[in-house]
């Protein structure tokens, strides 16, 4: 199975999660860009209302042009469900995210949601990790939290 095709049936498995009336968070990359075609068919077809969370302007043009309506995490209490892929799973199912630059977005979203969904197809797990973990820091602690890094 390709990797589109595989990242195609998760996007469909993945909308069992959606309910009518729900707060969605959309997740970044490749895995979420699927996945919020699908939703935007998939709420369509079920005539449901529901409100999108996007954790990068790209999925947020995604959304719109699907006709999914964009809210900020600041006016919700929580999410109902959170959408995304992983960068890399390891054998004991840590997961590495992040590493597409929306890290503070995808925190604050998974901080206020009831569930998380990560997407990923065989070739996001490994059996350690090959890639660095994302730290994102504000401008204000960059050197302290430098100096503890390097300790």
């Amino acid at each position: 199975m390709s990797y589109d095709s595989a990242i195609s049936a998760l996007s469909n498995d993945a909308l069992k999660h959606v309910k009518n009336n729900h707060v969605i968070g959309l997740g970044s990359g490749r895995a979420s860009t699927a996945l919020v075609k699908s939703l935007a068919s998939f709420t369509r077809i079920k005539n449901y209302n529901i409100k999108g969370i996007p954790t990068s302007l790209q999925i947020k043009l995604i959304a719109e042009e699907g006709g999914i309506p964009i809210i900020e995490s600041d006016q919700v209490d929580y999410i109902d469900v959170v959408f995304d892929g992983a960068d890399q799973i390891d054998s004991q199912k840590y997961v590495i995210k992040g590493g597409g630059g929306a890290l503070l977005r995808e925190n604050i979203l998974f901080s206020l949601a009831k569930k998380i969904i990560v997407m990923a197809d065989n070739t996001k797990f490994v059996k350690n990790f090959t890639r660095s973990v994302p730290v994102e820091i504000h401008p204000l602690a960059r050197n302290s939290v430098t100096q503890k890094i390097k300790k």
